[in-house]
């Protein structure tokens, strides 16, 4: 049984890839974790094979603990928090993270990424999207890096299609039909099935011959407002709509709940001096549907090689009636992301 050490394993993703690993009864986890009686913590540590290392770090990461776990360690995935740390210090925790698996002895690492849009798009201020570029510098960072004596992976993912429960929800109307409400004009977001997040983990590991030194970009598909209506409506027979809804209205109301609303600074419930900080929530989010306004039919900013991805998992989620249909999508809300996370994800 091999040894991971890993860090994220409390939010969405990371409880979601644990699971996965867990099941498989290949590997040991050692994730680490701020409290190890916390309800999310509780929830990982109960799985088979998860072992939870107490971290004594109040910001960043507990360099130390982390150091230890890693030595003990075949592998590691490596999935830093850019809204609790601001973008510049999560371009520089993963670096760090990387030099100390490379100290520790890792074999192998996955950086869990997202899209450099930012060198896609000329460094368009357009679709500059703070926790998007934070964590694609490390990635730039990590191919100039060597794959051996440790090999190194990417995943980029995307908005997992699980906020569909109670971020993206659709509202149901008086007239009993259910209004998709998204800032999205004529693109699609490029979904991702946490389910199957953990399953292409667990693919790397034991293909890491082909996997060292590759950016893997992961999605269900790229999904359409009224794709996303067709779908309810196909999984339940419901009548549906997409409503394309200005990116204003959508931005206030996701994050109303925050100290300056969405002029919060994002990081801001980590780090206390804002002059730390770069981009309010505002700033952020608006940037975040630009990239799916200008996403549509895998032809525009964010692309994905889904070729690839049915060679290696040919029995993935493949759209987003197929997840309604697995899951049983009725619209009800679930507490499945914000539960474990302050804001939206990817």
């Amino acid at each position: 049984m091999k040894t991971i050490v890993f860090i994220g394993g409390t939010g969405a993703q990371g409880s979601a890839i644990i699971k996965t690993l867990s099941s498989t009864n290949q590997y040991k986890i050692l994730a680490l974790t701020r409290s190890t009686t916390s309800s999310a913590a509780q929830d990982i540590g109960s799985l088979p094979n998860v072992e939870l290392v107490e971290s004594n770090a109040t910001f960043g990461y507990d360099v130390e603990r982390f150091f230890e776990a890693a030595q003990r360690s075949d592998y590691a995935f490596i999935n830093t928090d850019g809204f609790a740390l601001g973008e510049q210090a999560e371009t520089y925790w993963g670096i760090r993270l990387f030099e100390l698996s490379v100290r520790a002895g890792v074999k192998h690492l996955i950086w869990s990424g997202l899209d450099y849009n930012g060198k896609k798009t000329g460094y368009d201020p357009k679709f500059y999207v703070g926790h998007y570029e934070g964590k694609a510098r490390v990635t730039e960072w990590m191919r100039s890096q060597p794959t051996s004596p440790m090999g190194w992976t990417v995943i980029n993912s995307g908005p997992y299609i699980e906020m569909l429960w109670e971020l993206l929800l659709p509202e149901r109307g008086n007239d009993d039909v259910y209004k998709f409400k998204l800032p999205l004009g004529q693109g699609a977001i490029p979904f991702v099935h946490l389910d199957d997040f953990g399953r292409y983990a667990a693919w790397i590991y034991a293909n890491q011959d082909e996997a060292n030194g590759k950016v893997l970009g992961i999605a269900v598909a790229h999904v359409s407002g009224p794709a996303l209506a067709q779908a309810f409506t196909a999984t339940t027979g419901k009548k549906a709509e997409y409503i394309d809804e200005p990116v204003t209205e959508n931005v206030e109301k996701h994050f109303r709940h925050l100290p300056k609303g969405a002029d919060t600074k994002v990081g801001i419930t980590s780090v206390k001096d804002e002059n730390a900080l770069l981009m309010t929530f505002r700033e952020n989010f608006t940037n975040w549907w630009h990239l799916y306004q200008n996403s549509a039919d895998n032809k525009g900013v964010i692309k994905r090689d889904y070729a690839l991805l049915d060679r290696i998992l040919p029995n993935r989620i493949k759209s987003a009636e197929e997840w309604m249909k697995k899951v049983g999508y009725d619209a009800t809300r679930r507490s499945v992301i914000t539960s474990r996370n302050r804001v939206p994800p990817a």
